[in-house]
């Protein structure tokens, strides 16, 4: 008897604490409902759903059981793919360069505002993943941060604090190309110098730990060679502007000689060095200008060129970027419209603004595609993805809702006519 009255008041507590505190007690899941998913890495999926336990997608397909306890959403009218990746974006922040070319020691994390407009567009925008980058006018402008779109404050954003190295072979406007190639050849030879006598100085166990340290910076020599010692080490990749065709193989040949990885950012002119590219099998970024128009030598006409449409046909994989000051360039998504009415197929235009910018920046196995395991980052559109009437009406990062169209204050006022009709 004293037993049943014990496993009594047992059973009476237990049910009071899954009363009390449900939560912990029970797995929490979503269940999103959608009449197309695009996946990217596997296809569309008709009238799907998306399971999201913790952030990450756990499971997804047409006519999966939703488990008894799931919230769910329903996206049933609407079409949902993951969420835009920008695998470089020089915004952000109040300034994009530092007015010195060679420094290489700073970072974007000192500077980068959480609140700033281009950050709050680019989320508007679906973009969900960003890699903050200083500008192209510079030599070594320094490391970017890779971010989330949405948080407070930048540790909350925060996913890589060093994403890479920024360097030009364009420099400044004041400088020649060949006085920007002596000086980052000087600048690689005198790192690997500072190197060897600090190998030879310091002990063996020291040798593999990252050095670009805030806690390393003890002297002037250590500050101006510390961060490129990590590129050469492996510890990040450059990401090279090369505005010009001959910049590319300079660049690759600089990157070859010094033994680190390299993104090139091209811009509109390098498309003449797309066997040069496709040979080599480089990873690129489009410049924001998608349309190039150059004179003919002979009949001296201009003609136009479609530079995402020539490296499609060659066969060369792209990431694209936007551009948040060209009305033209400034959302990832128009950005693709514009690659497929040059004659890009859809499905690579779409992946050139999710899965390709995630392996560009080593990250697909977590992002760029829906697909079981990865981080349920998401944009939810009122209709197709390249159509000038979809509009992006939801945005989740992690599974949670960080962008809603209805709640969006600014875009209201810019859409309200009373407020755009002039006096």
């Amino acid at each position: 008897m004293k037993r049943c009255l014990r496993f009594s008041r047992l059973f009476k507590y237990y049910l009071v604490l899954c009363l009390v505190f449900p939560l912990p007690l029970l797995s929490q899941v979503r269940a999103i409902k959608a009449k197309k998913i695009y996946t990217i890495s596997h296809g569309v999926i008709e009238n799907g759903v998306i399971l999201i336990k913790d952030g990450k997608i756990e499971d997804l397909g047409a006519g999966i059981p939703i488990p008894w306890n799931a919230e769910v959403v329903d996206y049933s009218q609407k079409i949902i793919m993951p969420g835009l990746i920008e695998a470089h974006a020089a915004r952000g922040y109040d300034l994009a360069n530092e007015s010195n070319p060679l420094t290489p020691f700073v970072t974007v994390l000192d500077n980068l505002d959480p609140s700033h407009d281009s950050i709050q567009m680019a989320l508007r925008n679906g973009v969900t993943t960003m890699n903050i980058m200083p500008g192209n006018v510079t030599i070594f402008g320094g490391k970017g941060a890779l971010i989330k779109t949405a948080g407070l404050v930048v540790g909350d954003m925060l996913l890589l604090p060093n994403s890479g190295m920024k360097i030009s072979v364009a420099g400044t406007p004041m400088q020649t190309r060949m006085g920007v190639m002596a000086q980052l050849r000087r600048y690689f030879n005198e790192t690997r110098d500072y190197l060897e006598k600090k190998e030879k100085a310091a002990p063996a166990e020291g040798k593999d730990k990252m050095v670009s340290t805030p806690g390393s910076f003890r002297s002037p020599e250590s500050v101006k060679y510390e961060a490129v010692a990590d590129l050469l080490k492996g510890r990040y990749r450059a990401f090279v502007y090369c505005p010009t065709a001959s910049d590319v193989v300079h660049a690759q040949e600089l990157g070859e000689r010094n033994n680190y990885q390299s993104v090139f950012l091209l811009g509109p002119e390098s498309y003449k060095a797309v066997d040069f590219i496709s040979q080599k099998k480089l990873k690129i970024i489009l410049d924001p200008e998608l349309e190039y128009f150059e004179r003919d030598p002979v009949s001296e006409e201009f003609k136009k060129i479609s530079v995402a449409k020539a490296f499609f046909d060659k066969g060369i994989e792209f990431a694209l970027q936007s551009d948040p000051e060209k009305i033209q360039a400034r959302s990832l998504l128009y950005q693709a419209m514009k690659a497929v009415g040059s004659g890009v197929s859809p499905e690579v235009a779409l992946k050139s603004i999710t899965l390709i910018p995630a392996q560009v920046l080593d990250i697909e196995t977590i992002v760029g595609s829906l697909d079981k395991g990865k981080i349920a980052n998401l944009i939810v559109l009122d209709d197709e993805p390249l159509t000038l009437s979809g509009k992006i009406e939801y945005v989740l990062i992690e599974g949670k809702v960080v962008y809603d169209r209805t709640k969006d204050e600014e875009l209201k006022d810019l859409t309200n006519p009373k407020i755009s009709q002039h006096p």
